[in-house]
């Protein structure tokens, strides 16, 4: 008898599929619901969802305001409208007083979705994944969709098929745009416009108040892409019994999925007096008070921490399956690996237990702003060249 094998990389896709297409049929009649409701009332259920000659942002919520901000910013001063919109009613973008802007709360994120798909517009600005994939489809009605970095990481840690459905990415290094290449030829899909571009937050300027490193900084990212739930427990058994203080910053999608493994924690270290939470939706005044950042190899605080803080990293690696994620369409190495051989230390997960010795032993290295732009380009200055890099692309639609 013939037993048909899937391989699990194969069965998570078919299963993705399998969801998207309910998510689709949910949405279609979602779509059908609002129509209908248009033409029986004759006016438009939704906001107006007719842009087609305009400048549109997307933004899933206020955590990604620093990304679109500095850069609305310089639009404002060559006097280009444009349209915000946001799946976050709390997203200060909202409160923007210019005659330049419009901007518009769309509902929560599965809401947001349909309006986008619905939506009419020349350009499209968004930090969002995977358009074309799952619910958010890629539509004639948009005439060009751009893909701006909201995070310097190389884009091994994304799901798979992340950028290709995109017009053009404003990408933040050299090796972004190389990994890009790579897989378009493999996949043989369509080429994208690729732009030296940088990571925009880092041209906002805040004053680091502490110049006292108290602590060490326990920040993991969340999911299978992360050795804490395997690992953690015994790091800050570790890192407690040889007498440091240590926060753990949970990563903010930890509070929604991993619920359990937090309780467990703070029941478990909650009483001891070296050892705190930090659950702020801002990460500046920690990071600017941590001495080491011990986190996963794929965190993008790695960057933040190097760059913004000078903090030393740890970066805990480890065998996870990467079938759905871009990395296993890759052959390179992730550059975070090469940025942390220069200013920190890899270890991997079953080195944990003599992770105070590699505390103890790292060192802080100050870097310049030659070895910055190794990793990212136009480091503090990003904001005015992504501004008229879209003004380019927009103007010659």
């Amino acid at each position: 008898m013939n037993i048909l094998y899937i391989d699990p990389g194969t069965g998570s896709l078919i299963i993705s599929l399998i969801i998207a297409a309910l998510i689709s049929l949910k949405n279609f009649f979602i779509n059908s619901y609002y129509e209908l409701k248009s033409l029986i009332t004759n006016k438009n259920y939704k906001r107006k969802v007719n842009f087609s000659e305009d400048l549109v942002f997307f933004s899933e919520g206020e955590k990604y305001w620093n990304v679109f901000q500095p850069v609305i910013k310089e639009l404002f001063k060559k006097k280009q409208k444009v349209i915000y919109l946001t799946a976050e009613n709390s997203d200060p973008g909202l409160k923007i007083n210019s005659e330049f802007i419009e901007s518009y709360y769309i509902g929560n994120m599965n809401d947001a979705l349909v309006f986008l798909n619905k939506l009419k517009a020349k350009f499209l600005v968004s930090t969002t994944p995977q358009l074309d994939i799952f619910s958010w489809k890629y539509t004639k009605n948009i005439r060009h969709y751009c893909y701006i970095n909201h995070s310097p990481v190389d884009i091994h840690s994304y799901k798979k098929f992340a950028f290709d459905y995109y017009d053009s990415i404003l990408c933040t290094s050299e090796f972004q745009i190389t990994n890009l290449i790579e897989l378009e030829k493999k996949r043989e899909s369509k080429k994208k416009t690729l732009l030296k571009t940088g990571c925009t937050y880092y041209d906002i300027e805040r004053e680091i108040k502490y110049t006292n490193k108290e602590f060490i900084l326990l920040a993991p990212t969340w999911g299978e892409r992360s050795f804490f739930s395997k690992s953690g427990i015994s790091i800050i058994e570790k890192l407690l019994k040889a007498n440091f203080d240590i926060v753990y910053r949970p990563h903010p999608q930890s509070f929604l999925t991993e619920k359990k493994l937090i309780e467990s924690i703070e029941l478990k270290f909650g009483e001891n007096e070296k050892f705190k939470i930090d659950k702020s939706t801002d990460n500046f005044e920690t990071l600017s008070r941590s001495s080491i950042l011990i986190t996963d190899i794929s965190s993008g605080m790695i960057y933040d921490s190097i760059f913004k803080f000078n903090i030393p990293v740890i970066a805990v690696d480890f065998n996870w399956y990467d079938g759905s994620y871009e990395s296993s369409d890759l052959e390179t190495i992730s550059s975070t690996k090469l940025l942390i051989n220069e200013y920190g230390k890899v270890i991997s997960a079953e080195e944990d237990f003599k992770v105070d010795e590699v505390v103890m032993s790292i060192n802080n290295k100050n870097f310049s702003y030659e070895n910055i732009d190794k990793y990212i380009f136009n480091y503090k200055k990003a904001s005015r060249i992504a501004c008229n890099q879209i003004l380019e692309l927009f103007n010659n639609i």
